[in-house]
């Protein structure tokens, strides 16, 4: 049976504006991931930038913040409490312009290496509506908006 759209959504004079639906499928993947990671302590930002320093490396503050589409005056708050909470180290780097170079702690790699199934697994029930073809089409479409 196909799922009725008013259900989800309410009739708001909103249901063709692009953002709007944006923004309501943002949240419903968010708060996803929220549950799923509420042990760890984490944000959703901040496994992001742990599993992108994971999955990509050491980096500097500002290609990190761009990499997770972190506005820069809040990637310092972000970076701040990963230090805070151990999970990344930041070392400076005098050559050049001058650098801090984020680099994952153990415990930092630890933590996001149960991390990055469990994001794997809300995006799964996030496009879980979706038939394989679907899932690709759209994650492509949102790709080509960037």
């Amino acid at each position: 049976m196909k799922r009725n759209i008013d259900e989800e959504i309410e009739a708001s004079g909103l249901e063709n504006q692009v953002g709007h639906l944006l923004r309501r499928v943002f949240h419903k993947a968010r708060n996803r991931m929220k549950k799923k990671i509420a042990y760890t302590g984490l944000s959703p930002m901040q496994t992001a930038a742990l599993t992108c320093l994971r999955l990509k490396g050491p980096t500097s503050q500002n290609k990190l913040g761009r990499r997770i589409g972190m506005e820069p005056g809040n990637v310092h708050g972000l970076v701040d409490r990963l230090l805070k909470k151990g999970m990344i180290t930041s070392n400076y780097v005098a050559e050049g312009p001058g650098l801090h170079i984020l680099e994952l702690t153990d415990e930092g790699k630890a933590v996001v290496d149960r991390v990055i199934p469990l994001g794997e697994e809300a995006s799964r029930e996030t496009l879980a509506p979706l038939n394989a073809k679907e899932k690709e089409q759209f994650l492509e479409y949102l790709r080509r908006l960037l």
